[in-house]
């Protein structure tokens, strides 16, 4: 389910542990526009709050806006990944569940015979 920009910027500032005062404290926005931000009537932001929430939270404008589930990282070199031109195609083609891989390789926590068929496919 993808989330609204009002629940990723709550989500964020709730993960901080932070409230609306905090946080107009922290990044020199008014607590009133940032509640307005993440509540039901939201209607606007502004490019300058959407930028400082944005490098408050250490994650990119895309994510908040919804453009990407990914927060930071936006524009890794495929070089830096040390990944060959074949695992990028296998990787972007739909083929695979790349979100099971990846939850199977950071946290080893999902256990799923497909999971087998993935791995067996990208390394074998």
């Amino acid at each position: 389910m993808e989330l609204s920009i009002q629940e990723r910027l709550k989500d964020l500032r709730v993960e901080r542990g932070l409230t609306l005062e905090q946080l107009a404290e922290k990044t020199h926005l008014s607590k009133s526009a940032l509640g307005s931000y993440e509540g039901d009537n939201f209607k606007d932001i502004s490019h300058y709050a959407l930028i400082e929430l944005a490098k408050f939270y250490e994650v990119t404008v895309d994510y908040l806006l919804g453009r990407s589930q990914t927060r930071n990282h936006p524009n890794a070199d495929l070089a830096d990944l040390h990944l060959s031109d074949d695992m990028v195609e296998l990787l972007s083609s739909g083929k695979i569940n790349n979100r099971l891989l990846c939850e199977h390789f950071l946290f080893g926590t999902v256990n799923h015979p497909t999971i087998t068929v993935m791995i067996k496919k990208c390394f074998h």
